[in-house]
């Protein structure tokens, strides 16, 4: 099975492209669900059909999914959402209020993420196509398995227990709601779904980011800065897609311009593979212009290839310790900091933070300083 996901700023048109490479595969005789779990969903417009919170069937061997949090919620974590609904209503808002409040934010971009783990774990589809939320978004919940594992592996198991415990006892001196059994497990299967997902995304034999950018200033840095945090994150990125190319010479000023931002993004992923997609006087919906769409984008190429194979993060053994290399682009080296409480390093890099797990044979090593080398992120380790 591959798992393709498309990210890349708001409007670069990431939508278009995700259900067009979900059409040419599903043509190439591969099952395919493209499932969005972008907020504004406009799969179904994409596809002039209306879409349910489950696969719908499109055409043979074509799925589309859009999801619906309240369903997803429904139907996997019921229990957790009830806890949550208790706890404002305890604290005095109305039911109507609690209801929506008991939604997360960022809960419907999770809900997508699992539904994606779940697929997966089916094994019903050969491909699944995501069409993410913007760029922003989805490094966020892409970091999320990472961060909720410190709290599952410290904090959750003792809580669990302490209140198994002492539940009988504190209903008689409490009125605020105590968490059941089952939300726990809730808790417990979301955080295992995340986890599971988190290691299927940086799988490189399984799964691809693909970024999709427009030849603008604005977009360029974001998309630069996306490349970046994925790597930092783990996460395997097999091409870059330039849209809305303009190849009409009435233009001819704003194709310089363009021209420009191109041969920069060229330079900057060289040697990841780019594919380029000429700006559309008319709109690409429907499912014959978003195959037509696709074999121009990918020429002779089959979009469920892996177009490249990255090795975002290394561990290498030297004289001293061990060096823990991440690749990395156009980051200098004061906005880099890099603590370490025992097993755990903490590198942060602007806004983006990732805690990375030393493996048990490291333990005993201490994060001595850092580097920045053409390009790679360089950690010494040594034992203390």
């Amino acid at each position: 099975m591959r798992i393709i996901l498309f990210t890349g700023k708001g409007g670069v048109g990431k939508t278009t492209i995700a259900s067009a490479t979900a059409s040419l595969l599903s043509e190439n005789n591969l099952k395919t669900l493209v499932i969005s779990i972008d907020p504004a969903h406009s799969l179904s417009d994409v596809f002039e059909k209306e879409l349910s919170p489950e696969p719908l069937k499109i055409k043979k061997n074509l799925y589309a999914q859009e999801i619906d949090v309240y369903y997803s919620i429904q139907k996997h974590w019921n229990a957790l959402k009830k806890y949550l609904k208790a706890v404002f209503e305890w604290r005095g808002f109305d039911e109507i209020i609690a209801e929506e409040m008991a939604i997360l934010p960022g809960m419907e971009e999770i809900a997508g993420f699992l539904w994606v783990d779940h697929h997966f774990k089916n094994g019903e589809y050969d491909v699944i196509i995501v069409d993410s939320a913007p760029t922003g978004e989805t490094l966020k919940f892409l970091s999320i398995p990472e961060i909720t594992e410190w709290w599952f592996r410290k904090i959750f198991p003792i809580q669990k227990k302490i209140v198994t415990t002492i539940r009988p006892a504190l209903k008689k001196i409490t009125d605020f709601p105590i968490p059941e059994e089952k939300t726990y497990d809730d808790a417990q299967r979301l955080f295992d779904s995340l986890y599971s997902l988190h290691k299927i995304m940086q799988d490189s034999s399984i799964s691809s980011i693909r970024i999709v950018t427009n030849p603008e200033k604005v977009v360029l840095r974001e998309t630069q800065r996306a490349f970046t945090y994925l790597h930092l994150f783990g996460y395997p990125v097999d091409a870059v897609i330039i849209n809305r190319i303009i190849k009409d010479k009435i233009f001819e000023d704003l194709m310089k311009v363009q021209e420009e931002y191109i041969k920069k993004l060229s330079d900057f992923f060289a040697p990841i593979p780019i594919f380029y997609s000429s700006f559309y006087k008319e709109e690409i919906t429907g499912y014959e212009k978003l195959l037509k769409f696709a074999k121009d984008l990918y020429k002779d190429k089959n979009p469920a290839e892996i177009f490249y194979k990255d090795i975002p993060i290394e561990f290498k053994k030297d004289e001293k310790g061990y060096r823990i290399i991440l690749k990395i682009k156009e980051v200098k080296k004061e906005k880099i900091n890099i603590v370490q409480n025992d097993e755990e390093i903490t590198i942060t890099i602007g806004n983006f933070r990732k805690y990375l797990y030393l493996p048990k044979n490291l333990s005993n090593y201490k994060a001595k300083g850092a580097k920045i080398e053409e390009e790679k992120l360089i950690i010494f380790l040594e034992k203390y």
